[in-house]
């Protein structure tokens, strides 16, 4: 059996659409664009009295493993890629600021309409992850269900995403 060499894998992948679906799967997130999306994340829902933050329901965490499963929206995915990218040129100064400067911060972005869109996409993952059946890797110890006292439905998922039991 010979190895496959770069140049014949480039060749197939970019003829394969069974290549081209990894491809769009494999995505290498940079480091600054996961922890700028955790820092804008813990500015959108920090910690009350009665609610978790999104720190506390592990919501980065929880973005990361469901963003490489195939259920996840690849254009949502691109979006908070892209979006994280735009937010660190735009206020490269975000991470120097305190809580309420980086809260000003957040609420000018608000006013362009692409970081609304991300902004807005933001929200909905952490809001996932704060209700979502722990399984999935969010609401760690179902904080965010017993923060609203919600009462868990049963049967409660024994898998993740349609896999068989």
């Amino acid at each position: 059996m010979h190895p496959m060499n770069r140049r014949t894998f480039m060749a197939l992948s970019a003829s394969s659409p069974f290549f081209l679906s990894i491809d769009a799967y494999a995505k290498d997130v940079p480091a600054s664009v996961w922890k700028t999306i955790e820092s804008v994340q813990e500015v959108l829902l920090p910690a009350t009295e009665q609610m978790p933050s999104a720190k506390n329901v592990n919501a980065l965490s929880f973005l990361i493993v469901n963003s490489t499963s195939p259920y996840f929206d690849q254009n949502d995915l691109e979006l908070l890629i892209e979006g994280a990218s735009v937010f660190n040129q735009k206020f490269s100064h975000f991470f120097q600021e305190n809580a309420e400067a980086q809260y000003r911060i957040v609420e000018l972005a608000s006013e362009d309409a692409y970081l609304e869109q991300w902004l807005s996409r933001l929200i909905y993952y952490t809001l996932e992850a704060m209700f979502c059946d722990p399984i999935y890797g969010g609401n760690t110890e179902e904080i965010g269900w017993k923060s609203v006292l919600h009462v868990k439905g049963e049967p409660r998922p024994k898998s993740t995403y349609g896999s068989k039991v």
